[in-house]
């Protein structure tokens, strides 16, 4: 380094270094392009910048003499941070043609150019200034030592404030890639610059959730960073991007190549390890290659769709996103449209399905069900719109109405019955509210109805999460004497010694072991396996989807405790419930 605060370089590759602070150097500089086609105004200002500071941050002169010469060390170099430009050169309008190159071609919005001629006429209209986003202007003859630096010290200044914010906007702060807003730069910059193909490619870590819980935020935070370098290493990418915790973004070429393939094959044989522990990647992957009519935003929104898709399958999966997605986006919004609608219209209605003490046939209560007919007369599967309210947050809403609706319908029954109860569904995202426990409590008393009249069906993902909050939920639903089935038991993920913890009051064999029963061994095994936890817990256990005579014996040997099913009877409208009650309850009266 020279005792003077300012050199003069060629185009080397020291010229182009960051303006910003790396780890292994205590000097900061800052890039200075002096545009001229007159030699002695190059050594002019390198006479009035001799010793001077500029915020501790030493000044490097690059110099061109000519627009074209500058729009090529512009293209070079993207850390200069200030251009000094003559107005007229080779023409009278190559300084403004040569900003507007600059502005449009090269995007560098972040440059600050101070506008200089020796011609006091060429001065750019006002027009022209905010046109071009020019800096400052200054005829020659105002530029003494003074004001110079005053002017190169406010458009540095100025810069460095603009690059502080970029980062901020545009990069993630963990792993320097960019970010969301980053990325949408990329595509925009490249839909508009690219006459190639190319693709977007969405990868989200598979249980990354796992990594996190298990070694903490700090070491998942290592890992991600990890994962960032290898993302580095994958060639042909033209831009890189963390979208959320552990989802990033790929632009890559997709002319001659296999995208999948190529991030795959570069990226699935690869390991990372963490406190020793070595840790394979999988992940998933929704691929959107580019569509000349197709906006950023959108493109960005197919590639999610994609990567939604490729994780409902499982783990490790890829999804190619096409147009027929969008059909199906389009159908399942204008669904969720008309179920909102209709659920305000009360056009949704409920069916109950009695279930029976399986050992004395006695009536012990209903499940109440859903259901939907639509605007158009078409009955919509409860699989296909409970799913549907699940994934939009409606179900909370419709959870809500279904528990009311139920209650005020078989309020009457309670009271006739004694021990009737009303079995009312829960989804995870309902049980997750924090009121939940009060607008259970709110139900019972607009009908005047005791806990004990109401069973709650968990399924068995809900129960075994949240832990204590669960807990806590559980045991302020039993003080108000409500009892709790765990749903589709067996289907899931299941921890004994919390289901024990738990103490949850019933057991729901789902019907796909109960179809089993009689035709395979695994099945009974599983049905005899459900029979004996719930004994040894002290619950009962209540088979769904009895529709044989053979199922109902065997679950009779087991000692299996109630039952529903086709086989006793079908879901039915609250008329038809009551008349079905009627005519059970003299049968068994006869019977006995």
């Amino acid at each position: 380094m020279t005792d003077e605060l300012f050199e003069f370089l060629d185009d080397t590759d020291s010229a182009r270094q960051s303006i910003r602070v790396t780890e292994t150097s205590t000097e900061r500089f800052i890039k200075l392009l002096v545009v001229d086609d007159d030699e002695d105004v190059h050594l002019m200002t390198e006479l009035l910048l001799k010793g001077l500071n500029f915020d501790g941050y030493q000044l490097l002169v690059q110099h061109a003499y000519s627009s074209q010469e500058a729009y090529e060390l512009l293209l070079r170099d993207p850390d200069i941070a200030v251009m000094l430009l003559d107005v007229v050169m080779e023409s009278e309008d190559a300084g403004l043609q040569l900003v507007h190159r600059v502005r449009q071609s090269l995007r560098r919005s972040k440059l600050r150019i101070i506008l200089r001629t020796g011609q006091p006429g060429y001065a750019p209209e006002l027009e022209t200034i905010q046109r071009y986003d020019i800096n400052d202007y200054k005829t020659k003859t105002e530029l003494t030592r003074e004001r110079l630096y005053t002017c190169l010290m406010t458009a540095a200044r100025s810069y460095r404030q603009l690059d502080q914010l970029e980062h901020l906007a545009y990069e993630d702060h963990l792993t320097g890639l960019l970010n969301r807003n980053g990325l949408l730069r990329a595509l925009e910059i490249k839909a508009q610059d690219s006459h190639e193909p190319y693709a977007l490619v969405l990868i989200d870590i598979d249980n990354f959730s796992m990594i996190n819980d298990t070694f903490g935020a700090y070491y998942a935070d290592r890992f991600l960073v990890d994962f960032s370098s290898l993302l580095k290493e994958l060639p042909m990418t033209e831009g890189i991007a963390r979208l959320s915790a552990d989802q990033f973004g790929l632009v890559m070429p997709s002319t001659g190549c296999v995208v999948e393939e190529m991030c795959r094959g570069h990226l699935a044989s690869r390991t990372l390890t963490i406190e020793g522990v070595e840790t394979a990647l999988s992940f998933c992957m929704g691929i959107a290659h580019c569509h000349k009519e197709l906006a950023p935003a959108e493109m960005l929104g197919h590639a999610s769709l994609a990567l939604k898709r490729a994780k409902k399958v499982g783990i490790g999966q890829t999804v190619v996103f096409n147009d027929a997605m969008i059909c199906s986006l389009r159908e399942r919004v204008s669904m969720l449209s008309s179920l909102k609608q209709d659920l305000d219209r009360h056009r949704l209605y409920l069916v109950y399905q009695p279930q029976i003490h399986l050992q004395s046939g006695q009536l012990i209560g209903v499940e109440a069900l859903i259901r939907w007919v639509d605007e158009s007369g078409q009955m919509i599967s409860p699989v296909v719109f409970i799913e549907l309210a699940e994934q939009s947050g409606l179900i909370v809403k419709l959870g809500e109405w279904v528990l009311r609706r139920a209650l005020y319908d078989c309020a009457e029954l309670c009271r006739v019955h004694p021990g009737f109860r009303v079995g009312v569904n829960v989804s995870p995202l309902q049980f997750q509210q924090a009121d939940f426990v009060a607008q259970v409590k709110a139900a019972l008393a607009e009908q005047g109805l005791e806990g004990q009249h109401l069973d709650l069906e968990i399924t068995e993902s809900v129960s075994m999460s949240y832990a204590e909050e669960t807990v806590e939920k559980f045991n302020a639903l039993r003080e108000l004497g409500i009892t709790i089935s765990i749903d589709d038991f067996g289907t899931g993920f299941s921890s004994l010694s919390y289901l024990e913890k738990l103490h949850a009051d019933c057991l729901k064999i789902d019907r796909s072991f109960v179809d089993k029963l009689t035709t395979s061994a695994s099945g009974y095994r599983i049905a005899q396996t459900i029979l004996t936890l719930g004994q040894r817990l002290n619950m009962r256990v209540l088979a769904e989807g009895i529709e044989t005579d053979a199922q109902l014996n065997e679950l009779l040997k087991l000692n299996c405790d109630a039952g529903q099913g086709y086989l006793i009877a079908r879901p039915m409208k609250l008329d038809a419930l009551n008349e079905w009650i009627q005519v059970y309850t003299e049968q068994q009266t006869l019977n006995v």
